[in-house]
């Protein structure tokens, strides 16, 4: 994947033969190597090394000549050299463990990842990626989801990539390949032809396309690189990054590299062509940085697309940019630190259903660039985030560069590229189906951990049987299932309680964990419910901890709300329930309690309920029962009580942060009430702090009669004439969440 391996897609800058055979031999690599040509720069490097053994800038630059060229096999020899010198730079430990990852030596990889994480404690990509190396395995199992053939007949010995749609009759791609006996540009880099757009159409009705031709049009194609397209039938444009050049000249930037811009050619309808002016499509192109691999939303609003432009989080990140009415394009968004890592994410595509596919080599993967999905999360018509990415897995992602993954409206039909063994050339298009997924999972003993075999599993969607299995030895189970939908599974088996989880499925499925808890002994049964409403809340979050040996249970409530565990006798236990919302400024408070089996004899069941409380950030929970002597703001008894439950809830959410504020009626003057309720709200947040709470995590605040719940106004000469219920109203000491 020469081509591709930065962003830039280099155009050759011509340069009139120099005297370099007086150079000498290190000069001389050096001179092929700022040319790119990194095949010639490693010829006379390898003649500098065996001349000098203990070079370490001939060394240095071996190594990255080969990174550059995508050859990892000769990188990981060169690099493994590197990180033996003293001194070494920390980046070569990086590019070691990338070698290393990249040619399936996963344990060393893991290593030298660690090494780099050490000296570098801030690059969360490289911890998140050392971290997940144990998921590898996981990864490199085909799961049966995809169906993955070479599209022979597009494909050539050179490279062949950047595969987009076309309206719905076929596809646009690029390539290197000579169009030609008599063409002589050469890209130094890749040794090839300039690349350059070629189109391919539908032969029949399974989307088989054929033999594919130069894409037509005057100004499509032109002198130095033509890159990846995307073309949006709303607007009828095709937006391509290509070489910045015009005409026949190229401007480089100040690193001598020509940068890629995005540029936008139209359709004729009525002409049945494509115009002849190639107009820069965006006011963010730059000479200095590339801005290329565009993907346009279905609309036609949106336009993805991958930069190095300075200011991101590594490499090259990706970006979005939104159409305003006029066709002006906003200033790029970055998508953020969950997409972007310090390495490169590049060839965005998204989908119909807002799905964005990327490639990464910042991210968990198998090697080089592996294809990752996530989807964006709003709240209203404001976009929050972006979900974890998520690797798509073998057969689409294996440890060489897979990328430029597309997948048309019916969400079952694609391509990607990859440079895998096995191909046509450098890289090669790739076309898929997707096919049901299979959905594994095991069944174990809650208390030993052992697998249960034998045990009668049944698959349900909305209540309506889908299959049943036995586990095997391994307590394992199988079942076909469709990515999106949400099953539950029920199993049974004789001398164990019957258990339930459920289980939502993702493109990349989870394994299905079923907990079982053995009739004898004594048993736990944990109902969590929504405090307001009463009703059972299903896939809550419920941990139970031995307090002797700290050791944690963990399970997912049932369509009942109910959670089983086995306890072991005289012993201590603390309970957790938490739920997520899927809403950010939205979250169930997490509850705990404590339950204990001391002096309790089996066979026994011991229940216990928990109710959480749904809460919103910035809303105000009223403190029940909050009284304080006539002009007076300590804390009496009375109140201290329910103080005490409020300070259970900070305790049991150790992150939130909350404003702590009193409230009087609106008798006595305003000033005299606004100074009484400071002094009542700063003497709650004193007595909280005093159990044990970091005062940091609340703001007193004191609203005399300024925020009065009904119609109670008494200021002046205007009296609103109400009860004594009516002023008590008023009077309320309540807290409100400034931070989850």
């Amino acid at each position: 994947m020469k081509v591709k391996k930065s962003l830039t897609l280099f155009a050759t800058l011509l340069f009139f033969a120099m005297a370099i055979a007086e150079k000498p031999v290190v000069k001389m690599g050096d001179w092929y190597y700022k040319q790119f040509d990194f095949d010639k720069a490693i010829e006379f490097y390898k003649k500098a090394l065996s001349k000098d053994q203990a070079n370490t800038y001939v060394l240095q630059r071996l190594a990255d000549s080969y990174r550059l060229m995508n050859d990892w096999p000769n990188a990981e020899t060169y690099y493994a050299q590197l990180v033996k010198i003293e001194n070494t730079s920390v980046e070569d430990k990086l590019y070691y463990a990338e070698a290393l990852r990249a040619n399936q030596k996963y344990p060393e990889a893991k290593v030298y990842y660690k090494m780099y994480a050490d000296a570098m404690p801030n690059d969360n990509s490289v911890t998140e990626r050392l971290k997940g190396m144990d998921k590898i395995q996981e990864l490199s199992r085909d799961r049966g989801y995809y169906d993955v053939r070479n599209a022979t007949n597009i494909n050539s010995k050179f490279s062949d990539f950047g595969v987009s749609f076309y309206k719905d009759t076929g596809i646009h791609f690029c390539s290197n390949r000579f169009p030609d006996a008599f063409v002589v540009r050469k890209d130094n880099w890749t040794q090839g032809s300039f690349l350059q757009i070629y189109e391919a159409y539908n032969t029949d009705s399974n989307g088989q396309v054929g033999s594919p031709s130069l894409l037509k049009g005057h100004k499509v194609n032109g002198k130095y690189h033509e890159g990846t397209s995307s073309y949006n039938d709303k607007m009828q444009e095709l937006y391509i990054d290509r070489s910045n050049y015009n005409g026949r000249r190229a401007f480089p930037a100040a690193d001598k590299t020509v940068k890629l811009k995005i540029y936008k050619i139209s359709w004729l309808g009525d002409q049945n062509k494509w115009n002849n002016d190639a107009v820069e499509a965006v006011p963010f192109n730059d000479k200095e940085y590339s801005v290329g691999h565009p993907s346009l939303s279905n609309d036609g609003k949106t336009l993805y697309f991958a930069s190095d432009k300075p200011g991101g989080y590594g490499g090259v990140d990706l970006y979005m940019s939104t159409r305003e009415i006029g066709g002006t394009w906003t200033t790029p968004v970055n998508l953020g630190q969950t997409v972007n890592t310090s390495g490169d994410e590049m060839f965005p595509y998204i989908a119909e259903d807002g799905t964005l596919y990327f490639a990464s080599n910042g991210h968990l993967g198998l090697g080089g660039l592996d294809v990752f999905s996530t989807s964006m999360v709003k709240t209203g018509n404001r976009i929050t985030t972006w979900t974890e990415p998520e690797n798509l897995g073998y057969p689409i992602n294996t440890n060489s560069d897979d990328f430029g993954y597309i997948i048309k409206r019916d969400n079952k039909h694609g391509y990607f590229c990859s440079n895998r063994q096995g191909g046509q050339g450098d890289d090669d298009i790739y076309s898929f189906t997707k096919k049901g997924v299979v959905l594994n999972g095991i069944v174990y003993d809650a208390a030993t951990g052992l697998p249960i075999k034998d045990a009668k599993v049944v698959m349900k969607e909305e209540e309506v049987e889908k299959g049943t299995a036995p586990s095997g030895k391994d307590g394992d189970f199988s079942f076909p299932a469709i990515p999106g939908h949400t099953y539950g599974f029920d199993a049974t088996k004789e001398g164990y309680l019957p258990a339930h989880v459920n289980s939502a499925v993702k493109e990349k499925p989870e394994l299905v964990k079923i907990p079982m808890i053995a009739e004898a002994g004594i048993n736990l049964e944990v109902t969590v419910l929504d405090k307001k409403t009463r009703d059972p809340l299903t896939e809550a979050k419920v941990k139970v901890t031995d307090l002797t040996t700290n050791k944690d249970f963990l399970c997912s409530t049932n369509k009942d709300g109910k959670c089983m565990f086995t306890l072991d006798p005289e012993t201590n236990y603390r309970i957790e329930a938490s739920k997520e919302t899927g809403e950010p400024d939205t979250k169930y408070l997490t509850v705990t309690a404590t339950i204990s089996t001391k002096g309790k004899k089996a066979p026994l069941t011991l229940y216990q309920v928990l109710e959480l409380e749904k809460v919103k950030k910035g809303v105000a929970i009223k403190i029940e029962n909050i009284y304080y002597d006539l002009d007076k703001w300590y804390i009496r008894p009375d109140a201290a009580k329910e103080l005490d439950k409020l300070v259970k809830v900070l305790k049991d959410n150790p992150t939130l942060e909350i404003e702590l504020s009193s409230h009087t009626d609106c008798r006595a003057t305003a000033k005299y009430n606004a100074n009484l309720s400071s002094k009542r709200a700063e003497a709650a947040v004193q007595y909280v702090a005093s159990q044990g709470v970091d005062i940091k995590r609340m703001i007193a605040a004191g609203y005399g009669e300024s925020r009065l719940v009904n119609k109670c106004q008494c200021e002046g000469t205007f009296v609103v004439p109400c009860t004594e219920e009516e002023h008590q109203e008023n009077r309320r000491t309540e807290f409100k969440i400034l931070k989850f």
